[in-house]
């Protein structure tokens, strides 16, 4: 089994315990922890939304990271680096999507207000 699933497998893990205090609203504005973009900065209600429907989609992504790296453990392809690179591939994607999706939520909400 290779090590770079292990590792695939507890990054998806750890996205999904990262995003459970940004879905409870329990991240106050700070400048570590959470979505910071100037939008989010504007208001605490900004922020606590912003980071509650982006962190579902963590919590989401993290999980589809773990499944897909858990199936690979379980039933590996002959060449490992195929299962590196669909892996990567997810990864790379979710992250664009994700950055996408903040900016897009946070400025919708932004000119709601």
């Amino acid at each position: 089994m290779p090590t770079s699933l292990i590792v695939f497998f507890f990054t998806g893990v750890l996205f999904s315990v990262l995003a459970i205090p940004l879905i409870r609203r329990k991240v106050k504005m700070n400048s570590w922890y959470g979505i910071r973009i100037p939008q989010t900065m504007e208001s605490e209600s900004i922020w606590y939304e912003v980071n509650a429907i982006m962190g579902r989609y963590l919590f989401t992504f993290g999980i589809l990271i773990s499944v897909v790296a858990l199936y690979y453990i379980r039933f590996p392809l002959e060449e490992e680096y195929k299962m590196v690179y669909i892996l990567l591939g997810i990864l790379i994607i979710g992250t664009i999507l994700f950055v996408k999706l903040s900016f897009s939520t946070a400025n919708r909400l932004s000119n709601k207000n």
